[in-house]
Formats: C-alpha cells, sequence, structure tokens
C-alpha cells in the first residue's frame, strides 16, 4: 500500500501539471490567437496523433499489462521491450510514408503545409512515446517530474515569444517542442533500465493481442480524434477553436478521474493474473467510489459553471462554445467509468475481444451521427455525438464486465454524488445575481461548492472513500 500511496502521489503531480499548464497556456493563448488560430494548430496537431495512434499498434495498453506482469525479470523485459520497440519503429515508418504521401498530393494540405511537414515529426518519432514501459514499471516519478519540467519550458517560451495572431507558427513550434522533448527524454531515460537486444526476438508471439488492442485503438481514436479531424473538413477553423476550447477542458480533466484507476492497472492486472478475486474486488470498488467522488461533482461544475469557466479559460471570443461545453461536460464520469470497465477490468482480465466489440460499437455510432449533425450543427453536433458514443462505449463494456467477471458496482455513490453536486446550483445562481468580477467570483464560487459538497458527502452520506482518505492524511 506504501507504492501504491507514493504512485498516486506522483500521479497526482502529473495530473496536476497536465491540468494546471494547458489551462494557463490555453487561457494566454485563446486570446491572442482566437478561435481560427487554436483551431488551425489543433487540428494539424490532430491529425498527425490520428498516424501515431495508428502507427503504435495497441502497444501503449499492451506493453503496459506486459511489462507490469514480467518487470521483475531482466531478461524477459529486454526481450520484450526491444520485440515492441522495433514493431513500433517499422510503424511509426510506414505511417510517417503514408501522411507524407497524402499531405503532399491532395490539394486541402498545401495552404498550411509548412505546418503539416512540422507535424510530420510527431509522426516519425511515434515509436519514442513510451509511457507504457514506465507506467508498466510503476514509475510514476519520472512521469510527473519529465512533465512538468517540460511543461514549464513551454510556458515560459509560450509567454515569451508569442504576442499576436502573427505568431501563430511560434505557437505551433512550441507545441511540437513540447511533445518531442517528453519523447526523447523517453529514450533517455531508459539507460541502464534496458538493454536492446537485436537477436533471439519472437516478434509473432505479440502479433494476436496486438491485432485486438490495435483494432481497439483504432476504433477510439475514431471518435476521440475523428470528431476534429471531421469538424475542420466539413466546417471550418471557427467550429474546430469552439470544439477545441470545449473538449480542452474534459481532456484536461479526465486524468484526474482516471487517475487512481491508471495506478491500480499493474496491480490488478496481477491480482487477475493470479486470481486473488479478494484484492480484485476492493481494488475495483475502490476506483469506482473514486470516480463517483470526483467524476460526477467535476462533470456537474463545468455543466453549471460553463459560461464563467470558458470566459477566464479561453475569453469572450469562446462564448459561442459555452453551450458546447454543458452538452461534453457528462463525458468526464462516462469516460471514468470506460476507463475503469475496459482498462482496469477487461483487458487485465483477458477479454480484450469484448472491449473491442464495445469500441467498435461506439465508433458506428460516433461516425454516423457525426456525418448526420457536424455539417448543420457544427461543434454541438460533434459535442452530442461524443456524448452518446462515451456513453455506448462503457454501458457496454459494464455488460460484459458484469458479465465475465461476476462484480458487483455500489451505484448508490453515483446517485449520492448526484444530489450533492446539486447544491452547485444556488451558488451558481448567487454568482450571477452579484456585481463580483467574473475570476475572483468565480473562484470563489468554486471553492464554496467544493466545501458544501465534500462536507455533504461526509456528514451526510458518510462516504468511506473520502473517510479513508482524511485518515489517511491525519495519519501522517
Amino acid at each position: 500500500m506504501s507504492l501504491v500511496r507514493k504512485n498516486f502521489f506522483y500521479n497526482g503531480l502529473l495530473i496536476l501539471s497536465n491540468l494546471l499548464f494547458p489551462i494557463i497556456s490555453f487561457a494566454y493563448a485563446s486570446r491572442i490567437l482566437g478561435p481560427v488560430g487554436i483551431g488551425k494548430v489543433q487540428f494539424v496537431v490532430i491529425f498527425a496523433t490520428y498516424f501515431v495512434v495508428v502507427a503504435q499498434l495497441g502497444i501503449p495498453v499492451y506493453g503496459m499489462r506486459e511489462v507490469a506482469k514480467i518487470r521483475g525479470d531482466k531478461k524477459q523485459l529486454d526481450n520484450l521491450f526491444s520485440e515492441l520497440l522495433f514493431i513500433n519503429i517499422l510503424s511509426s515508418l510506414m505511417m510517417s510514408a503514408i501522411y507524407g504521401g497524402l499531405i503532399f498530393s491532395i490539394g486541402w494540405f498545401r495552404g498550411s503545409i509548412n505546418y503539416y511537414l512540422l507535424g510530420g515529426l510527431l509522426v516519425l518519432s511515434g515509436f519514442s512515446v513510451l509511457d507504457w514501459f514506465y507506467m508498466g514499471m510503476e514509475q510514476f516519478r519520472f512521469l510527473s517530474l519529465r512533465s512538468i519540467v517540460i511543461k514549464a519550458i513551454a510556458l515560459a517560451a509560450l509567454f515569451l515569444f508569442v504576442r499576436s495572431m502573427e505568431d501563430l507558427m511560434i505557437y505551433f513550434l512550441i507545441t511540437i517542442f513540447s511533445i518531442l522533448s517528453n519523447n526523447l527524454w523517453n529514450l533517455l531515460h531508459l539507460k541502464g533500465q534496458i538493454s536492446v537486444r537485436f537477436s533471439h526476438l519472437n516478434f509473432k508471439r505479440h502479433f494476436g493481442a496486438l491485432f485486438i488492442l490495435f483494432a481497439s485503438s483504432l476504433t477510439i481514436s475514431v471518435y476521440t480524434l475523428g470528431d476534429t479531424l471531421l469538424l475542420g473538413f466539413l466546417t471550418n477553423d471557427k467550429a474546430v477553436g469552439f470544439y477545441t476550447a470545449a473538449k480542452k477542458l474534459i481532456i484536461v480533466t479526465i486524468p484526474l478521474i482516471t487517475s487512481l484507476g491508471t495506478v491500480l492497472i499493474p496491480r490488478l492486472t496481477k491480482s487477475i493474473d493470479i486470481n486473488n478475486t479478494t484484492e480484485t474486488d476492493a481494488r475495483v470498488n475502490q476506483s469506482f467510489s473514486f470516480i463517483c467522488l470526483f467524476g460526477i461533482p467535476i462533470s456537474m461544475g463545468l455543466y453549471i459553471f460553463a459560461p464563467e469557466i470558458l470566459w477566464v479559460f479561453s475569453g469572450p471570443r469562446f462564448s459561442g462554445a459555452v453551450f458546447t461545453l454543458q452538452l461534453v461536460a457528462p463525458v468526464i464520469f462516462l469516460v471514468g467509468l470506460g476507463h475503469l470497465f475496459g482498462m482496469q477490468l477487461l483487458i487485465p482480465g483477458g477479454f480484450e475481444k469484448q472491449y473491442l466489440f464495445a469500441t467498435l460499437l461506439g465508433m458506428g455510432i460516433s461516425l454516423l451521427l457525426n456525418l448526420l449533425l457536424i455539417k448543420t450543427f457544427q461543434d454541438k453536433g460533434a459535442a452530442v455525438t461524443l456524448l452518446i458514443t462515451e456513453g455506448v462505449v462503457s454501458f457496454t463494456a459494464y455488460f460484459f464486465v458484469i458479465k465475465k467477471m461476476q462484480l458487483r458496482m455500489h451505484w448508490h455513490l453515483a446517485w449520492k454524488a448526484f444530489a450533492a453536486s446539486l447544491l452547485f446550483i444556488p451558488v451558481a445562481l448567487w454568482l450571477r445575481t452579484t456585481s463580483a468580477p467574473v475570476i475572483p467570483g468565480l473562484f470563489t464560487a468554486i471553492i464554496v461548492s467544493i466545501a458544501l459538497y465534500f462536507i455533504t458527502q461526509f456528514f451526510v452520506f458518510k462516504n468511506p472513500l473520502l473517510k479513508a482518505m482524511i485518515l489517511s492524511v491525519l495519519r501522517r
């Protein structure tokens, strides 16, 4: 438990950096570059990221699971890492060639060809996205410190060099720098931990599981990245900018909800592998309680305080994204559930095919609804599609969990969290009737809402996880 707490602390530190730095940088950049500038850069990054996801072939999920199983055996670990690395290098080279062929052969890309050429560096270096190795080894301290240092440098560069719309390319370069620096540091940190082997490697043993997990990753990317791509192709940069402003708040918040589950995945993988049902049940209920305790109030808070949050986060030019943010706010809780049922249970349990079915269903619904809704409703149509898709995937995965693993979820915790979150409504009404400036007013409202929520959870609903967390802090 001591190691779990340390990992949770460092993973929390990582999440905090992934929450604060993007919020600060986006709040600054969006006011200078506006919806059009933000939309243009985001589209290029998402377009390149899609090729990276394809090139990874499901390795991030598979690699973390397999590393967690054998991290105590140096020889097996060297072989596993070498095999997965070489597979990923080959796939990254192939996807880089396809990426280059597309941007040079299709006229639509020529107006911003310099941006897409730089985006190609992300595809080419995709093999060095090695977080799966460090997570499987439970090296959350390294991941958190690496993230904080690079994000701090990128944030300083943003403040120093991005001053007007003419600096859009500089903003894009800073974005690329932050990603590539993470990848380079990943490679450098391997020294002394891994010996890359070039002989006696068995690549075939991974193909079966990788194929299923690759298919799952590909289908997930269709509805997590494809919505932005379709917006860009079917509408305009402004709609992409509005959608980015709303979705960015969701993206930076989700790791907080999945933080405990991410730390528990290596342990759950081990307990499921040795059929330790007692520990598995305890870990699952702990993770579910955490998702309810934090996921629901964050979703409710973003929904209720959407106008004020977007004004602070993005500036007045993004007021058109308020309803979009309200539509996607519940996605935070739904993704938390999907992470629990899929990444923490089905995949460690060896039920990759069932998880693939859930994601395939989500992909089909996402493509259909996006094609029907985006042209007419633009960013709002993409938001509705994302909400429905994540709900379908999460509850399809839940259906397989209760069927295959005989686990019981304490759904009453979700209803209690929702009831306690309703206290945010009178706080929001108070905020909108005062003449206080938006930033201090919103800050006060958030503090009051948090206090009311946790007081209700502790004294009225007597939430067991919250009590355990408070006792753990007091004992220190």
